[in-house]
């Protein structure tokens, strides 16, 4: 979004000055929230199994579903201009479809919520919207000519899979306590492999000359989050 704006006469500092419209409009849209006090009836006693939270096989199928979800996210979002730009696509093309791919991670967060309460066992859908990342990966491997797919189907897998990946902390969770220790396992975890994957795969495509090894990288690590999706979707609970 940024290069078009930047290359139509705003120059950079007002196409980042645009960009302050969206950060103003969500706290528009929250000023309602903090007029609104509600205090949550939370139990004062402590989770039984608080302190067992990372022996706990679920709690590690969550968190590696929501880790790797950040991982080949945070691989996409970083490297995609560069990686069309490799095809052939021009800066404002490539920053398009950047803004494109961010565009579609946002849709699933107003979608998921609507219906996902409703569903008690949640690993197809899970399987489902980490395979879509995966589609997308390969697609922008094979058929780059097809950008503006592959980037629409990896923005909304990735980003219904980080809406699950946060729901599943609320859902397999037993109390509000073990919540919370599933959140800081799980985002603690997730982020540390976020911050390793672009420039673990930027090294990969040094050291091969091209992007193909780094996309399929994000496709196989896409379907490992489908067999973690499978397993976190169960309907049960942290015991």
């Amino acid at each position: 979004m940024v290069v078009p704006l930047a290359l139509n006469g705003f120059g950079w500092q007002g196409a980042l000055l645009m960009l302050m419209c969206f950060p103003l409009l969500a706290l528009f849209l929250w000023l309602p929230q903090w007029r609104s006090q509600q205090h949550a009836n939370l139990s004062t006693s402590r989770a039984l199994h608080t302190r067992g939270i990372w022996r706990s096989p679920l709690a590690w199928q969550v968190t590696l579903f929501l880790g790797i979800n950040s991982l080949v996210y945070y691989v996409i979002i970083g490297w995609l201009p560069a990686i069309l730009i490799s095809h052939g696509y021009s800066e404002a093309q490539a920053g398009s479809l950047h803004g494109l791919l961010q565009l579609a991670t946002a849709a699933p967060g107003l979608l998921i919520p609507l219906f996902l309460h409703h569903v008690k066992d949640q690993r197809g859908i899970a399987a489902f919207v980490a395979l879509m990342c995966a589609v997308g990966a390969v697609g922008l491997c094979f058929m780059p000519a097809h950008a503006i797919t592959w980037t629409l189907l990896f923005g909304f897998g990735s980003g219904a899979t980080m809406i699950l990946g946060l729901t599943f902390i609320g859902l397999r969770a037993s109390s509000a306590h073990q919540a919370a220790a599933l959140s800081g396992m799980a985002q603690s975890v997730g982020y540390l492999l976020a911050a390793c994957g672009p420039p673990l795969m930027g090294k990969i495509h040094d050291a091969n000359g091209n992007w193909s090894v780094p996309l399929m990288g994000v496709a196989i690590l896409s379907l490992l989050m489908a067999i973690f999706g499978l397993c976190a979707g169960r309907d049960k609970e942290i015991r």
